[in-house]
């Protein structure tokens, strides 16, 4: 089975004749799987737990709203005890995000990994007379193709769907007062 993956990770690094071409076609295409697998690992994450997330963003949205109208009353007693109960859960709306990043992130490790048993001493030479080690190219590329991508990945039928479905829960959801509507007639 190693044979097999390190086969079909090896192969887009042999697609040019020149070695520096091809470690730089390697590591892309490497990077750009990485971001696939992902996020493909993020949505279905997101898809099994949305109604739990759904729910802890709905709890932080009413508790902050609770906050501003008991200040907008004056009730200062009860502004603190909403906004302790808001702070709790944006809390936990904050690392279940940060959860579902590190879901996006695992195969980056393994990469990493697979990265060192091929390259590792090897130095990459990027522009002028530099040179620099595998993880610097490798983490450069995935950065940049993850900026790239973030903007293409709701033309992507799965990824799609699934953004729109995102979207539509964000819709749904009562929105947060600012704390610039105090005071303000009509608001």
């Amino acid at each position: 089975m190693t044979e097999l993956v390190d086969a079909l990770l090896i192969a887009p690094y042999r697609l040019a004749d020149n070695a520096v071409a091809g470690f730089y076609i390697g590591t892309t295409v490497l990077a750009l799987a990485c971001l696939i697998v992902g996020k493909a690992s993020l949505d279905l994450a997101w898809l099994i737990n949305r109604r739990h997330y759904d729910k802890e963003e709905a709890e932080m949205i009413r508790m902050h709203n609770l906050s501003v109208a008991a200040i907008e009353a004056g009730d200062k007693v009860a502004y603190k005890a909403a906004n302790k109960e808001a702070n709790e859960a944006f809390g936990k709306s904050f690392f279940a995000g940060a959860a579902l990043f590190s879901v996006s992130i695992w195969p980056l490790p393994f990469a990493l990994a697979w990265l060192s048993g091929r390259f590792e001493g090897v130095d990459i030479p990027v522009a002028g007379n530099y040179a620099v080690r595998y993880n610097a190219v490798f983490l450069a590329i995935y950065i940049v193709s993850r900026f790239i991508l973030a903007k293409y990945w709701s033309r992507v039928p799965y990824f799609g769907r699934i953004e729109r479905l995102r979207k539509e829960a964000a819709a749904r959801r009562t929105k947060p007062r600012s704390w610039t509507e105090l005071g303000r007639p009509g608001v």
